[in-house]
Order: structure tokens, then C-alpha cells, then sequence
């Protein structure tokens, strides 16, 4: 069995010690950030769970916060050379960065998701796998985002997406435009608030609109 990766970040901080900085970031900008808690280890361990490390391609993290799921995906085996970690809000980048120096971090919108693969000559994914709040998005911002993360799974890789509401977070009626469909596969009810996983993957009986 691999031994785990801790040479690749630094000690953990516990949840209680991270809570402050979390709390004052989701108060600057609490539809970016979705929630006032770092995710807990078992919901971290649950997203981890879902990869399949024998396809091929990078496992892109997106919305990583204080980096309770990317300390998971490390724990998980996932290669830090196929790890691409995504997080806007400059306080909780610069966690990352402190706590995972080696990890190839980025400061980014979502949105550019596409263009940000392309620069980095990234054309196979494994995985995504997002802590992004898109229940308390504006539709808007919300389409375009669920529209770049279903286009970076194209190849046969997964989107793994928590949420805390009973019903899936990218909407079933929107699963056909995006050529997607999607299953809940964990409910974490020692999180707090409890939370759902749901894993989406392509639909190849849709073939794209030309």
C-alpha cells in the first residue's frame, strides 16, 4: 500500500482554528463561498472517494477554501502532478499556498475554466471536483459556471459536486443541454450542516448540438 503524501503539505489545521478565517471570508462574500465552516473530514473523504485514479487526465479542485478536500484528495493517492487547485478569494489562496507549497495553486473565475486548461495544455480530465456554492449563485453566473465544468469532463472524466439541499445541484432539467446526468452517491450527516455528494458524468447517448 502507498504510504500517504505528507511531505506535500504541512500540518492540518483543525476546523476550530480555521473557522474564524472562513466565517470572514463567506461574510465579504457569502454567495462565493456558500458556507461559514470548512468542509469536515468526512465529507472531504467522501468527495476523495469518488475518483478513479486509473483513467487518465489532471483532477481539477474547485473553490478549494482553507483546503480540507485537497488534504484529502493528497491523503486519496491523487498524484500532486495531476492536481490543479482553483480558488478566487486572495485570504483563503493564501492558506493554500501556506499550507500546500508545493501544490500548483491558482487565483481564477470558474468561468474561464476552459481557457485556463487550454494555457496549460490540459486536455484530459479525470476529475472535477467542486465545493462551489451554486445553490446561492445567481442563475446568471450559476449556467456558465455548471456549462465550463460539464465541458471539462467531455473526455469520460467525472464532476463531483457537494451540496447541502436534498435535490441535485446543477438542476435535472438542465442535465440534457449540459450532456450530463448525475447520482447522489453520499450523504455526510456528521457535517455541518449535513451535505450530499453527487457525482455527474457524461451522457453519451446526447450528442451535441451542431
Amino acid at each position: 500500500m502507498l504510504s500517504k503524501p505528507k511531505h506535500f503539505f504541512t500540518p492540518a489545521r483543525n476546523t476550530l482554528q480555521q473557522r474564524p478565517m472562513f466565517l470572514a471570508a463567506w461574510l465579504r462574500a457569502p454567495l462565493k463561498i456558500g458556507a461559514v465552516t470548512p468542509s469536515s473530514k468526512g465529507l472531504a473523504r467522501a468527495m476523495a472517494r469518488q475518483i478513479d485514479l486509473h483513467k487518465e487526465g489532471m483532477v481539477i479542485e474547485l473553490g478549494a477554501g482553507t483546503g480540507p478536500v485537497t488534504r484529502a484528495l493528497l491523503e486519496a493517492h491523487v498524484p500532486p502532478e495531476r492536481l490543479l487547485v482553483i480558488e478566487r478569494e486572495p485570504k483563503l489562496l493564501a492558506v493554500l499556498h501556506a499550507e500546500f507549497p508545493t501544490l500548483n495553486i491558482l487565483r481564477a473565475d470558474v468561468i474561464d475554466l476552459a481557457d485556463l486548461l487550454a494555457e496549460r495544455g490540459i486536455t484530459e480530465v479525470c476529475a472535477v471536483v467542486s465545493s462551489l456554492p451554486l445553490l446561492s449563485m445567481p442563475n446568471g453566473i450559476r449556467t456558465k459556471i455548471e456549462g465550463a465544468m460539464a465541458a471539462a469532463i467531455s473526455k469520460g472524466g467525472v464532476l463531483i459536486q457537494f451540496t447541502y439541499a436534498p435535490r441535485s445541484p446543477i438542476p435535472q432539467n438542465r442535465w440534457r443541454s449540459l450532456r450530463i446526468y448525475g447520482k447522489r452517491k453520499k450523504f455526510i450527516i456528521s457535517n455541518l450542516p449535513p451535505a450530499h455528494v453527487w457525482v455527474y458524468k457524461r451522457d453519451r447517448r446526447i450528442k451535441p448540438r451542431k
